[in-house]
């Protein structure tokens, strides 16, 4: 056990090390879209801009609709995040950070499994982010959220889950 955890830590310094050499990235702006959310459908874009080598904002905006019990239910959604690259930089690395946001509802009030989306939401998430040469961006994120539904029945601990492409570009 003790050779695995002095392997781990080696491999965890060698990445940073590896790393290092990117923070002055040409890169500064990066816009995505979540493609498994357009099944909803749903249309979800991010627009990343960096702030710092290791440091950068994101807004997220959605809109779309959710089918529910045979009644279709008009969604927006806007958030925010803070971003800090703890491994790599805004092209290359491992993130930590913190989400807010909104999601609302429009139509008549939501009864089952959807109506738990409505509502202001906070958490915080890891992630990794990749940025080819040409540009092609890939993210993907986890985390636990917790959501302030409309009534105490709807607030619940709830799994921030991400997964984007799209494109990186320079300043």
């Amino acid at each position: 056990m003790k050779r695995l955890g002095t392997a781990c830590m080696l491999l965890l310094t060698l990445s940073i090390a590896t790393y290092a050499g990117e923070a002055t990235s040409e890169y500064n702006l990066s816009l995505t879209i979540s493609p498994f959310r357009l099944f909803n459908p749903e249309l979800f874009l991010t627009g990343e801009l960096r702030l710092a080598p290791k440091m950068s904002i994101a807004a997220m905006l959605g809109a779309g609709s959710v089918t529910e019990e045979g009644e279709t239910h008009g969604i927006v959604e806007a958030s925010g995040q803070l971003r800090y690259y703890l491994i790599g930089s805004f092209c290359h690395g491992m993130m930590v950070g913190a989400d807010a946001g909104y999601v609302g509802a429009g139509g008549s009030q939501m009864a089952g499994a959807a109506m738990y989306l409505v509502g202001i939401h906070a958490g915080g998430f890891v992630g990794y982010k990749l940025t080819m040469k040409n540009g092609f961006t890939a993210e993907a994120q986890i985390g636990p959220v917790y959501v302030w539904g409309k009534t105490k029945d709807t607030t619940e601990l709830q799994t921030l889950l991400n997964l984007n492409i799209g494109w990186s570009f320079k300043k």
